[in-house]
């Protein structure tokens, strides 16, 4: 799914009273152990994901292995324990700890075509700022 068809998902999709600071693709890592199991299907287990920062949180959007838009899920900033950001050339690993102690793991988007959402420098300072950091 490119940017543009995915930025008209997410705004029609907005909590009331919410705006859109910025949006980026992200893919989380494949299950590791699971090749021992079932060889290289283990790259199945990996999951794409477009993140939208808002004003008030962060929205996760679950694609499904054929690109379209399958789950979401919205989590305040309050709701965000913290976040450790890495570093990466093409791509950005990324650990949101919730309070529930809930971990997800994804390696943004830096560099790639043209119709890839990235992560942009204001968006990565709006999670950095609303988000405690982790080293």
């Amino acid at each position: 799914m490119n940017k543009e068809q995915a930025k008209k998902y997410i705004e029609e999709n907005l909590n009331d009273g919410d705006s859109l600071i910025g949006f980026f693709q992200a893919v989380s890592p494949p299950n590791i152990w699971l090749f021992l199991l079932i060889g290289p299907l283990f790259i199945l287990s990996m999951r794409t994901y477009f993140l939208a920062v808002t004003e008030k949180g962060i929205s996760f959007y679950r694609l499904s292995l054929l690109g379209k838009f399958k789950e979401h899920d919205f989590f305040e900033f309050g709701d965000i324990e913290s976040v450790k950001i890495g570093k990466g050339l093409l791509q950005r690993p990324m650990k949101f700890t919730f309070k529930n102690n809930r971990k997800i793991k994804v390696k943004a988007q830096l560099k790639g075509v043209e119709k890839v959402a990235k992560l942009l420098p204001d968006v990565q300072k709006h999670i950095e700022i609303n988000i405690p950091l982790v080293q």
